[in-house]
C-alpha cells in the first residue's frame, strides 16, 4: 500500500509523546522538541472565536474562506511581504500542512520532478508523495554550516521535467533566512525553467536577526509561478486551531480550491473569526514573543560559544537552534534517545529533516527561558561526557 510506503509516524510527535510519558512517570523532563510557543493563544483571539460560536457560526461556510479574512490576508501580504495579492487569490484552509498538500496536489502530475531542499520540514516528503505518488524526488541539501543554497547541486538536479522546487524560510530546522543572493538565484531558475516554487513562510514573522524576510512572490517576473503558504500557528500561538492559507495566481488557486472542497469542504468559520482577530487586533503579544526569542537565541549562541564540542547553524529566524553533535560519535536518533534517558531533555534528531543531517539535533527556542537555560546546561554536560568517551 502506498500509504504504508510513504507515511511514517512524525518523529517530532514521537519524541514529544515519549517525553510526556516519562513526565507522567515522575521524571524531570525538559521538552525542547515541539515547535510550539510557550504561551497560550491571546485572549482577544479566543474571545473572537467564542463570540462567533455564540452567534451561531457553526455551519458550512464559503469553501475559499470568509471574505473578511481573505481580504485581511491579502492586505497583510501586500503590506508586509510586497506581494500584490488580491482576496480572490487567497485560500483559507485547516492548517499550513494542509496548504502544502493542496499546493502539491494542484501542481504535480505522474513523472514530474521535484527539488526538495533539506534540512526540511519533516512532513514535506510524505506530503509530496501523498499528493502525487508518481513524482520523482530530488533531495538537495543546503551547504553544511552556512545553510545557504548549494547552487551547483540544484543546477545539476534540474531537468526538463522539473515541475516544483520546495523551500522553507526562515528554515525549519536550521533557522536560516533567505538572503538576497540566494533569492536572486531562485528567481532566475524559476524564470528560466518555468517551474513552480512552493514557498513555505510559516515562520516569516519571527525574525531574530536584523534581516528582512524575502517573499519570492514579490518578484513580478516569477509571481505567477510561486505558491506562498503561511498560517497562524507559530506567530499567534494557535498551533491547535489548525488554520493556514495559500496565495497563488487565480488559475492555480481555483485548482487548489477544487481539491480543498473535496477534502475539507470549508475551514471552521468560528476559527476563521479568531484569525481575523489575530490579524486585525493588537500585536503586543507577538512583539513580546519575538523579544523573548531574541533573548533565548542569545542564550543559545552563548552556550554554543562556550561549548567546544558543538557548533550550530546561524539562528536568524523562526524558533529553532540546529546543533551539531558529531563529537559524540552517535547518530542523531541514538543521541536524542540517550540525551532523553540520561538527562531528561527532549530534542529532535536531525535525520528527521534529511539524511544528510544525522550529526545534528533540533532544539526549540520557544521553550520558557528558564527551561531552555537548564536544558542547555544538561546538554553541555552530556556532550562533555560523551565526547570525551
Amino acid at each position: 500500500m502506498i500509504i504504508d510506503a510513504v507515511v511514517q509516524q512524525s518523529p517530532t510527535l514521537q519524541f514529544s509523546l515519549t517525553a510526556q510519558k516519562l513526565k507522567t512517570q515522575g521524571r524531570d523532563i525538559i521538552s525542547l522538541g515541539l515547535g510550539e510557543p510557550d504561551y497560550d493563544t491571546p485572549d482577544h483571539i479566543k474571545a473572537a472565536a467564542a463570540e462567533a460560536l455564540r452567534a451561531g457560526m457553526t455551519r458550512y461556510s464559503a469553501a475559499s474562506g470568509l471574505p473578511e479574512l481573505r481580504e485581511l490576508v491579502a492586505q497583510k501580504l501586500r503590506q508586509d511581504n510586497g506581494i500584490p495579492a488580491k482576496a480572490d487569490e487567497v485560500l483559507i484552509v485547516p492548517g499550513a500542512k494542509n496548504a502544502l498538500f493542496l499546493a502539491c496536489a494542484a501542481v504535480l502530475r505522474p513523472g514530474d520532478e521535484v527539488i526538495n531542499l533539506t534540512p526540511c520540514y519533516v512532513s514535506n516528503v510524505p506530503i509530496l508523495k501523498l499528493a502525487e505518488p508518481g513524482c520523482v524526488m530530488h533531495t538537495v541539501p543546503l551547504l553544511a554550516d552556512t545553510f545557504r543554497l548549494d547552487r551547483a547541486r540544484i543546477l545539476a538536479a534540474l531537468s526538463p521535467r522539473t515541475r516544483l522546487i520546495v523551500i522553507n524560510y526562515p528554515n525549519n530546522p536550521s533557522g536560516k533566512m533567505l538572503d538576497a543572493d540566494d533569492a536572486a538565484f531562485l528567481r532566475a531558475v524559476v524564470a528560466e525553467r518555468d517551474c513552480y516554487l512552493l514557498s513555505d513562510e510559516i515562520y516569516e514573522r519571527l525574525a531574530i536577526a536584523d534581516l528582512a524576510h524575502i517573499s519570492p512572490a514579490a518578484f513580478p517576473e516569477i509571481a505567477e509561478r510561486v505558491i506562498t503558504v503561511n498560517g497562524f500557528s507559530k506567530s499567534y500561538a494557535m498551533t491547535g486551531w489548525r488554520i493556514g492559507y495559500t496565495h497563488a495566481a487565480p488559475a492555480l488557486t481555483a485548482v487548489m480550491l477544487k481539491v480543498h472542497q473535496q477534502l475539507n469542504t470549508n475551514t471552521a468559520a468560528f476559527i476563521q473569526k479568531a484569525a481575523v482577530a489575530a490579524l486585525a487586533g493588537p500585536q503586543d503579544r507577538l512583539r513580546q514573543f519575538i523579544g523573548d526569542l531574541r533573548a533565548r537565541a542569545a542564550l543559545y549562541r552563548d552556550f554554543v560559544a562556550a561549548t567546544p564540542t558543538v557548533r550550530s547553524a546561524p539562528v536568524e529566524g523562526g524558533f529553532f537552534g540546529f546543533l551539531h553533535i558529531g563529537a559524540t560519535g552517535l547518530g542523531s536518533d541514538a543521541c536524542a534517545t540517550a540525551l532523553l534517558e540520561d538527562t531528561g531533555v527532549a530534542v529532535i534528531p536531525g535525520i528527521s529533516f534529511g539524511e544528510d543531517f544525522d550529526a545534528w539535533v533540533r532544539i526549540s527556542l520557544a521553550a520558557a527561558t528558564g527551561e531552555l537555560a537548564e536544558g542547555l546546561r544538561r546538554i553541555g554536560g552530556f556532550m562533555a561526557r560523551h565526547a570525551a568517551a
